[in-house]
């Protein structure tokens, strides 16, 4: 592994136990303000006194201080460390969120910490909260729900980030979007309850005032008010200050970069670029205005942007555990890297091995739309319907056909699937886009009972025109594709890209060499959480040289016991 991937995933695990914990205090922090709702002495006693009472020791602020300077300053150096600002929306969204929660944190902080623990003022929330609502009601108050929901935004965003390919994630997705609404939601209301019954307490006793007001004239801590907003002002001007420094570097740095420290890539078609040390291959294609195809943006989670290298692969340095999984996934040879992945060092030679400028005439893939997710899909097909036409007329044929396809898909539809494509007899159908993986299966399972039940309807409904019942084969696979909407741009339609549909259409074709209905891949059991029926087979599949188990069923009846758990078929 390079030197490059192991300080990159060293500073991405830093980054995200340091985000974590102070995730951790602001969720604790937001429970505390919701304590507000059972009135202002109970967010004294309950959300002070225990749920904060951990992050106000000495070992607390430690860990809190030290986790927001590490963090911040990754922040800061992954901003300088970018050769260019070009980034989907949501990474736009986290980076302007976490540049700015500095500036609003530094009054916060003030206010709260540095006047306790160095001039001694009260460690309660009655001072904060008359300083909120009485004492400086026009800014301090918009100021402090501003910085809890950008503070909020900005950690749910980086949670997201985290762990959105993680299935178990995406199948609670609303519940985890409900917790992430509902808990700032019910702070800020703590706030508003406990912020209006201290107003009332104030108005109708003045020793409220005297005991968490701001101090009076001639007390010992009359000057602390003008000493904090000095400390505030420094602050911010000091981050701005060090904000401005790091762009500063970075652009004396891309100057320098693009001056001198640069090496040349040569492309196969004549063209010769140089771009600046430290970018990847493909970052310089674009850099540069050359078209160059990437589905996922850069992330190692496709193989659209590989290059053969044709000289200079052995100055490279190796590949990542990212891009070694996907290029172990599609069996690529030596000397086939990402672009998004290879930062040379050293002058080389690339090929693009797939277009970019003039994809498939015209058809297109709308990238903004489309999303990676895990779905099950399901292929149909029938076995010998070149038998139909024969001593039938063309008409009387394309009514049979008709009238299985029409069966096939509703019954699809009926279970929420979507059908993608209907190529003579087969039919490929995917379940389903709200990326709940195990419903999915499940559906897609039904789906298939229901395919069943309904062939069986239309070789009943042609008995006297057919010899035998129309005889078909399903097989069904879950994982990873990409979703999106495929074709010119006056005509498209809803497709998935990927392994998954070719592996259920393999198991489908295999259904008659295995003298079996239908064959479910080991994967789309596990995602609809079903025990594994106890006769099993090793498919192969082409292109792949492990095999894939699969589960055969020959009877509707053992089929529809299992997927209602009822027993292991045999």
């Amino acid at each position: 592994m390079s030197l490059w991937s192991v300080n990159f995933d060293l500073e991405r695990r830093t980054r995200l136990a340091t985000g974590l914990t102070l995730f951790t205090y602001a969720a604790c922090h937001f429970i505390s303000h919701a304590t507000g709702l059972l009135f202002l002495d109970n967010l004294q006693a309950i959300g002070h006194g225990v749920i904060l009472a951990p992050w106000r020791s000495s070992f607390g602020v430690a860990l809190l201080l030290f986790c927001f300077t590490v963090h911040m300053s990754l922040g800061l150096f992954a901003l300088y460390r970018r050769r260019h600002l070009r980034m989907p929306a949501i990474e736009a969204w986290q980076l302007g969120l976490g540049l700015t929660i500095p500036l609003l944190l530094a009054p916060h902080v003030t206010d709260t910490r540095v006047a306790v623990l160095a001039f001694g003022l009260e460690d309660s929330y009655f001072r904060i909260l008359y300083h909120f609502w009485i004492s400086d009601p026009t800014f301090g108050l918009p100021r402090q729900f501003l910085l809890m929901v950008l503070i909020w935004s900005h950690g749910c965003i980086g949670i997201h980030m985290w762990l959105r390919y993680r299935d178990w994630y995406r199948r609670r997705a609303i519940l985890f979007l409900l917790l992430a609404l509902a808990l700032p939601v019910l702070a800020i209301a703590g706030l508003l309850n406990s912020g209006w019954e201290l107003i009332l307490r104030a108005y109708m006793d003045e020793a409220v005032m005297e005991a968490h007001g701001p101090p009076a004239k001639g007390s010992p801590h009359a000057h602390v008010p003008a000493m904090l907003a000095s400390i505030i002002f420094h602050l911010q001007i000091s981050y701005l200050a060090l904000l401005a420094v790091v762009l500063l570097l970075r652009a004396l740095r891309n100057m320098r970069e693009r001056m001198f420290d640069t090496v040349r890539i040569d492309y196969r078609d004549g063209r010769s670029i140089r771009a600046p040390f430290g970018f990847s291959v493909l970052e310089a294609s674009r850099f540069k205005g050359i078209p160059h195809a990437s589905v996922c943006g850069g992330r190692a989670r496709c193989s659209t942007c590989r290059i053969r290298v044709l000289y200079g692969a052995s100055e490279l340095p190796p590949p990542g555990p990212a891009e070694r999984a996907t290029l172990a996934q599609i069996g690529a040879p030596e000397g086939v890297r990402l672009a998004c992945q290879t930062r040379p060092s050293c002058d080389i030679g690339v090929y693009p091995m797939l277009p970019a400028d003039s994809p498939l005439d015209g058809l297109c893939v709308l990238l903004d739309q489309g999303r990676e997710l895990f779905v099950t899909a399901m292929f149909v097909d029938l076995r010998d319907s070149t038998k139909l036409a024969a001593n039938r007329l063309p008409y009387d044929a394309i009514y049979i056909v008709d009238s299985y396809i029409r069966a096939t898909t509703n019954a699809i539809l009926a279970e929420g699937g979507h059908v993608t494509s209907v190529a003579g007899d087969g039919v490929m159908s995917l379940f389903r886009l709200d990326g709940d993986a195990a419903e999915g299966a499940r559906a897609a399972l039904r789906a298939a009972s229901g395919v069943w039940r309904a062939i069986r309807r239309v070789s009943r409904d042609f008995a006297d025109d057919l010899e035998a019942p129309l005889a078909f084969g399903v097989g069904l696979h879950s994982g990873l594709a990409i979703v999106g909407a495929v074709g010119p741009t006056d005509r498209q339609s809803l497709q998935f890209l990927g392994d998954t549909g070719n592996i259920a259409a393999r198991l489908e074709s295999l259904t008659k060499e295995k003298n079996c209905v239908a064959l479910v891949s080991a994967q789309t059991c596990a995602a609809a959480g079903l025990p594994q029926p106890r006769a099993f087979l090793d498919a192969p599949i082409r292109g792949r040289a492990d095999t894939l188990r699969a589960f055969p069923f020959q009877g509707l009846g053992d089929f529809e016991r299992w997927i209602a758990g009822e027993r292991t078929p045999v």
